[in-house]
């Protein structure tokens, strides 16, 4: 009631006296929480636990790289110089010649620093007289026409030792019986014949077998159709295939040649 309510029962003569309190009623629904507070101040650390035990050793890792080579260090100070050795010996003992096929030798009887050396120097191998002389030569004097590819003719025959080689007069064709290594020299005169264009390359090379022997060749360039040549060479032939036929050649053009000489010798057996 209202203080002004009661001021009017008051004024009427209506008063009355409060009566008892009653019991007090259930408790309510819990309303909504209300906003948190703030945080208060953390509190001092406690104190540090005991270490715990070792745990196993892992595996070794991967090694690594090498690295990089180091400077060089100085070069170390030259030691002293050593005292200085006596001068050793030597001296020539006994020559003793051994017997044939024996092998040489040579014996120390003296010491390291005063050498006596002895020699067995073996006998050499009675010799069996020097080999049969093989050889051929021919000739042609008089001046024949020549042309180009075709084989020098050569009229005569000189020294003949032996049947190694053979060949028939008035032929260019030398024939090889006897499988070796030969030696073939050649010269002659070689011109060109009138109305040839110049400058005229003549040149005389060696075949054996139609094919051309290496180093067997010689050549003169002519520029006048006056002019004559002599020309030359000499080469070795090694022929394993026997009947084998030599021949020299003229090349270039229409020529004249005279004065030809060849001598083809037997050297030796092919070495093995």
């Amino acid at each position: 009631m209202s203080q002004a309510a009661a001021k009017r029962q008051n004024a009427g003569g209506f008063l009355k006296k409060q009566g008892a309190t009653g019991p007090t009623g259930a408790t309510g629904a819990t309303g909504p929480s209300g906003p948190t507070g703030p945080t208060g101040a953390t509190g001092a650390t406690g104190p540090t636990g005991p270490t715990g035990p070792t745990g196993a050793t892992g595996p070794t890792g991967p090694t690594g790289p090498t690295g990089a080579t180091g400077a060089t260090g100085p070069t170390g100070p030259t030691g002293p110089t050593g005292e200085e050795g006596a001068a050793a010996t030597i001296r020539v003992g006994t020559v003793t010649t051994g017997d044939p096929g024996t092998d040489a030798a040579v014996v120390n009887s003296g010491t390291e620093r005063d050498a006596v050396l002895d020699f067995t120097i073996p006998q050499g191998q009675t010799g069996t007289g020097q080999g049969p002389i093989e050889l051929l030569s021919a000739y042609s004097t008089p001046t024949k026409a020549g042309t180009s590819g075709t084989a020098l003719i050569f009229d005569r025959n000189g020294l003949v030792y032996g049947d190694a080689v053979s060949h028939t007069e008035g032929s260019g064709i030398f024939t090889i019986n006897q499988s070796g290594v030969y030696a073939v020299a050649f010269h002659g005169g070689v011109g060109p014949v009138s109305g040839s264009d110049f400058p005229l390359a003549i040149s005389t090379f060696l075949t054996e077998n139609g094919a051309v022997v290496p180093g067997g060749s010689a050549q003169h360039t002519f520029h006048t159709s006056n002019e004559f040549s002599n020309v030359a060479f000499s080469v070795p032939v090694a022929i394993s295939s026997v009947p084998a036929t030599l021949q020299v050649i003229g090349s270039g053009g229409n020529f004249f040649y005279g004065d030809i000489g060849i001598t083809i010798y037997r050297l030796g057996d092919i070495p093995s």
